[in-house]
């Protein structure tokens, strides 16, 4: 819904992918570390619920928005309320499943953010095919169809919030060997997490850049494809917004799923940094497809899109590997803080610099909107060789600590 938005609302790139990126990821990721806290020490089901009502409120929000401003803080919303689900839920999956089905449990639960996405750009695609510009409505007046979007995106959360009420709350360290209140009898501060963090700053740093590498170049994809399918072949946003949401319904579920089985194959072969190595294989076959889907040189929209559906399979490869590597090598008492810092990490390079990234190479480099692919094949050919080059020294890292087994979490770190 690229440029319905910026028609109607009369914004540029830059402005855009700020609100694709910086108001959603900046206050997602500094409310999430909150959240990491209260999921290390409260109920993690209710959290979830709640964040899931304010995430529904607030995309609908999305859809009144009359300007930048507003839309921004409606955004801004959306990242507050999802900010509140992820520490939780893979805290939950952590105490679901042992070591040898991570994997596999963390990449299904990913598949949803593939899955979101994808329908996201079905239903948004459909819609405005399916709806005359401007749509009346009571007590809201005349809207536009990709408002119109936001609205019914926001109401998909009603069945959603209805299907957690039959979720259970899992008990806590089940695979750890902890007693169900130790988590209780340490001090979890955010203080206290954070100087254990530092402590091990080589295996945490290594984790959350060399992910976010990998990240960024997702993101800046998901943000700029439809752009550039519009400005370059010429296609019909409803046409692309179809093709791209099927791309990201199959391709990127597949590959999460992928990267998850082939780590638990690692895993049950004892192969020390199992999850990373899942990871590092994603990157090395992501190089390819990401020179060449968007290059101005690809001979048809045919050629983009097979290379785009290979770019999101290896892209999609380290979703669920990330967590997994970070649960087995982090303290039970501190994990969802670990996951909410990652995500703070990730979330801030990835989706708050990457589509801005390529918004400022568009506007200020090539300056010329049509040459938004060429941005995106600049972004992909630096942002993978250097994942591949810090995957490779977490792989040394994380190995040698599961080897010698994770350093305890004490209350005398911080």
């Amino acid at each position: 819904m690229v440029e319905p938005i910026k028609r109607d609302l009369v914004l540029t790139d830059t402005q855009f992918s700020l609100l694709q990126g910086i108001a959603f990821a900046l206050f997602y990721t500094f409310v999430g570390l909150f959240m990491g806290r209260l999921a290390d020490t409260k109920n993690r089901k209710k959290i979830i619920m709640a964040g899931l009502a304010a995430w529904s409120f607030m995309t609908a929000c999305c859809g009144l928005a009359k300007g930048f401003f507003g839309l921004f803080a409606a955004r801004v919303g959306v990242g507050v309320g999802e900010a509140a689900l992820s520490p939780s839920a893979y805290s939950m999956i952590g105490d679901y499943f042992p070591k040898e089905s991570l994997g596999r449990a963390m990449s299904t639960y990913t598949v949803g953010v593939y899955l979101g996405s994808g329908l996201a750009f079905l239903i948004g695609g459909g819609l405005i095919a399916a709806m005359p510009d401007m749509v009346q409505l009571p007590l809201l007046g005349e809207l536009k169809s990709w408002q119109l979007t936001f609205i019914v995106l926001g109401l998909a959360g009603i069945p959603m919030f209805l299907l957690l009420l039959t979720v259970r709350e899992p008990k806590r360290g089940r695979f750890s060997g902890q007693p169900e209140n130790s988590t209780a009898a340490n001090d979890t501060s955010i203080a206290g997490a954070l100087s254990y963090f530092r402590q091990h700053k080589s295996f945490y740093l290594a984790h959350f850049i060399g992910m976010s590498m990998l990240t960024m170049v997702g993101y800046a994809y998901h943000s700029w494809v439809p752009a550039y399918f519009i400005r370059f072949w010429n296609w019909e946003v409803a046409d692309i917004g179809v093709t791209y949401g099927l791309i990201n319904i199959l391709a990127a579920p597949a590959g999460v799923l992928t990267g998850g089985f082939l780590g638990d194959f690692f895993a049950k072969r004892q192969v020390s940094d199992a999850f990373v190595r899942s990871a590092i294989v994603g990157s090395y076959c992501l190089f390819v497809p990401a020179v060449l889907a968007t290059s101005p040189m690809s001979p048809s929209p045919i050629f983009s899109l097979v290379a785009l559906c290979f770019l999101h399979f290896f892209a999609s490869f380290h979703g669920g590997m990330a967590i997994a590597a970070l649960h087995t090598g982090t303290p039970i008492e501190i994990r969802a803080q670990a996951t909410a810092y990652y995500l703070f990490v990730i979330n801030l390079i990835g989706l708050g610099l990457g589509p801005l990234l390529v918004a400022l190479i568009t506007d200020n480099i090539f300056q010329n909107d049509a040459q938004v692919g060429s941005s995106l094949m600049i972004l992909g050919g630096i942002a993978v060789p250097m994942s591949i080059i810090i995957l490779t020294k977490l792989s040394s890292v994380y190995s040698q600590r599961i080897r010698d087994g994770v350093p305890a979490y004490h209350v005398e770190n911080h």
